[in-house]
């Protein structure tokens, strides 16, 4: 287990109270801080933060307590503080009656009840809390032996000496007054206070009935005496004896009576201290009641601000679920943005790729008209010469009919009379290009002078193609 150290304000000096561990209590850091100034008392551990304090009790550990209060133990300030004297300086007297001890652990106790403050001094010490105060005269052997030894051995002497006064205190009154022949039991007395005022009323007015039978007798006496002195002093023999044995007699009254006066005085002082006792404890008492009185209005207080809090608490609770709920909303909006952007994207690329694809077939598709064109142009070209090659068909045709028309004629003689055909457009375009044919085979070989008479042949309008021979 670690040591380390603990600062405590005493006084508006700050001490270190070293070789302090989590197992050290209050009762010990204060008695070591009690043997360091040299002081005795009962003393209060306060555990202050900002404008809040607590007492803490006697059985607690200042380490502990420390380490709860997490980030915020460093402004955290222990006070010792110093509420009353201690058991050595509390009030004594010469009577026989004592003030009883309390344990160990007490409440705070005025120093004097014979010297009780102001009304206004009770107040405001009344508002200070009297809690937890330790008292550590008693709390070691070491401090017992240094501050107690003397009352304890006075105590011991007491109870030895008269030990029916410790039975009850006005108890202990009556039966010495009883027993002295000054005052019998009280019929109708309520309480112990209301006894001892009465005690000490009847001891007043015996004492005040003892001094003026006191009075009288010492007005007698010098009455006696200046007589004795102007008498002379060869007055009758017989009447001088009477007289000293009446003055003896005298004497001796007065030392008694003035010996019940001592023990008169003496048993007023008895009931002085014990009605100083009694109010004392009727103090304690009051001080007891003030201190529960502020205990629950604290308790109240506190009661107030845990509702004021848990108020608090629900409010927050509720502005928190509304900021999760609207953060959940914001989340959900984002998230559907986000989706639509990605669409958007999505659909942005495909339509992209759609029109690239329309430009590719763009120019596929120019490429195929040129392409048709190009095969346009072929087929023309290819028809063209189609036409060509039928009509150079046609035409070899004819001349082969003509070549046969011819060798039949050579052959058999005969006249063949070839009516012409009404032309058409298409016939006159044959004719055309028969005749540069025709010219063409004339200029190769000449032909025989039959056929140049078939040159000039007649066509039938009933056959266009008949030929008359």
């Amino acid at each position: 287990m670690r040591a380390m150290e603990l600062k405590v304000w005493v006084d508006g000096v700050q001490r270190i109270v070293c070789g302090v561990t989590e197992v050290t209590t209050c009762q010990e850091v204060v008695i070591a801080l009690a043997q360091a100034i040299g002081r005795t008392g009962r003393y209060t551990l306060i555990e202050k933060w900002r404008e809040t304090e607590r007492h803490l009790a006697p059985h607690e550990n200042p380490v502990v307590s420390l380490n709860k209060w997490g980030q915020y133990a460093s402004d955290v300030q222990l006070v010792l503080q110093r509420t009353g004297p201690s058991l050595s300086e509390r009030p004594t007297s010469d009577s026989t009656a004592r003030v009883p001890e309390r344990g160990l652990y007490r409440q705070s106790l005025p120093p004097l009840a014979k010297l009780r403050p102001s009304a206004s001094d009770r107040s405001l010490k009344r508002r200070e809390p009297k809690r937890k105060s330790l008292t550590f005269t008693g709390g070691t052997k070491g401090l017992r032996d240094i501050f107690g030894k003397g009352r304890d051995s006075e105590a011991k002497h007491h109870r030895a000496a008269t030990p029916i006064a410790h039975a009850h205190p006005s108890a202990a009154a009556a039966a010495s007054l009883a027993r002295n022949g000054a005052l019998t039991p009280i019929p109708g007395a309520h309480g112990p206070s209301q006894e001892l005022s009465r005690l000490v009323q009847l001891q007043k007015e015996k004492l005040r009935s003892l001094e003026s039978r006191l009075q009288s007798c010492e007005v007698e006496m010098q009455a006696w005496m200046d007589g004795t002195e102007g008498g002379g002093g060869g007055g009758g023999g017989g009447g001088g004896g009477g007289r000293l044995k009446e003055v003896d007699e005298d004497g001796e009254g007065r030392e008694e009576e003035e010996e019940e006066l001592l023990r008169l005085e003496q048993q007023l002082r008895r009931n002085e201290a014990e009605m100083q006792e009694e109010e004392f404890w009727e103090n304690e008492l009051q001080i007891e009641r003030e201190s529960e009185r502020q205990l629950r209005e604290q308790l109240q207080e506190l009661r107030a601000r845990v509702q004021d809090c848990e108020a608090r608490l629900a409010e927050y609770l509720a502005r928190i679920q509304g900021m999760e709920a609207g953060l959940e909303a914001e989340r959900l909006q984002q998230e559907m943005q986000e989706t639509r952007q990605a669409n958007e994207e999505e659909l942005r690329a495909r339509l992209e790729k759609v029109h690239t694809e329309l430009e590719l077939q763009a120019q596929h598709a120019a490429r195929l008209d040129n392409s048709c064109r190009a095969v346009d142009r072929s087929i023309g070209q290819s028809s063209k010469r189609l036409q060509e090659k039928e009509q150079e068909l046609e035409q070899l045709t004819k001349e082969l009919r003509q070549v046969n028309l011819q060798q039949f004629i050579q052959q058999t003689g005969t006249k063949v009379t070839v009516l012409p055909a009404e032309p058409s457009e298409e016939e006159t375009d044959t004719d055309v290009t028969d005749q540069s044919t025709l010219k063409r085979l004339g200029s190769g070989r000449q032909l025989p002078n039959d056929l140049r008479a078939l040159q000039s042949p007649h066509s039938s309008s009933f056959n266009p193609e008949g030929i008359y021979v």
